[in-house]
């Protein structure tokens, strides 16, 4: 543990990582959250805007950039209680969505889109990963929460979504968790430019995706993403209580369960890459997810 505190000084890891949570009155206007929840009935995501206390959206920008430097995976910046204690930015915003024991389920990424023409976020899919996520009263039980830690525009490889109305696939995939895109129109695509700290929603079926960036970006796009589900609902064995301590053992193998669950996305099963995956299973939470078809 000494190496990760000498890595980022001032940035802590205790026990109790998640902090004060706040009021769950105290930040999110009413009428803002009943818009949002009905975008998540009818498109099925949402966007606010900047939602998360700067000097902690600093501090997490931080942490990832020491992470990277060092040659580690950004991922494994979850070590810092930095990346909990913004819960306290986002428990007014999830407690009337998902209820007031909601829970973090610990599906992990760090992204870090180089300013390149290189660059890219994870290809067009939807996360698909739970069937019958959405509630009786049409609003989804799971949410992805996907927090922009710098700005995301155009340039630097913001989101695209398709509104569930407009995909002709979006209502079979809640069942059937297919990847399918057929069927869908360009000009039905929506772009979602984010101002840093701003935090985006959407459920485990609409498609979306992020795109290249460019050499022209002025600045990488870096965003920290996870997902939370009601109480009621048992879709994955593992999850934590928001708030809930939590060993600095315990956020290594969240890091390493992210890192091996969607290593599809840059790991391949060969003989070079073998070890990482096998080093990855060892030390993961949780067992190892099946790529996506």
């Amino acid at each position: 543990m000494d190496f990760w505190r000498a890595l980022v000084p001032g940035s802590t890891i205790t026990d109790a990582p998640f902090g004060e949570l706040r009021d769950v009155n105290a930040s999110v206007a009413p009428a803002e959250l009943e818009l949002w929840r009905e975008q998540l009935r009818v498109d099925r995501y949402f966007q606010t805007e900047p939602l998360l206390d700067d000097s902690r959206r600093r501090e997490m920008l931080r942490c990832i950039e020491r992470v990277r430097a060092a040659g580690l995976p950004e991922t494994f910046a979850l070590v810092y209680d930095v990346f909990f204690r913004v819960f306290a930015d986002l428990h007014p915003l999830l407690t009337p969505l998902l209820g007031p024991r909601y829970r973090l389920i610990p599906n992990f990424w760090i992204y870090y889109i180089e300013t390149s023409d290189r660059g890219h976020g994870f290809e067009p899919h939807r996360d698909a990963e739970y069937p019958g996520t959405i509630g009786e009263d049409g609003v989804p039980t799971v949410l992805t929460l996907w927090l922009a830690l710098t700005d995301a525009t155009a340039l630097n490889s913001c989101m695209y979504v398709v509104p569930a109305g407009r995909d002709p696939g979006y209502h079979a995939a809640i069942d059937s968790l297919h990847q399918d895109g057929a069927g869908i129109r360009l000009e039905d695509i929506r772009a979602l430019p984010a101002a840093a700290g701003t935090v985006s929603c959407w459920d485990q079926y609409i498609y979306h995706w992020g795109s290249r960036s460019s050499a022209r970006a002025p600045a990488p796009r870096v965003s920290y993403a996870f997902y939370c589900q009601r109480s009621d609902v048992s879709v994955d064995p593992v999850t934590v209580a928001v708030p809930s301590p939590m060993s600095f053992r315990e956020r290594l193998a969240y890091a390493c369960r992210g890192l091996h669950r969607y290593s599809y996305m840059a790991l391949r099963e060969s003989p070079e890459e073998r070890p990482v995956l096998d080093f990855l299973e060892r030390h993961m939470a949780g067992a190892p997810r099946q790529p996506k078809n």
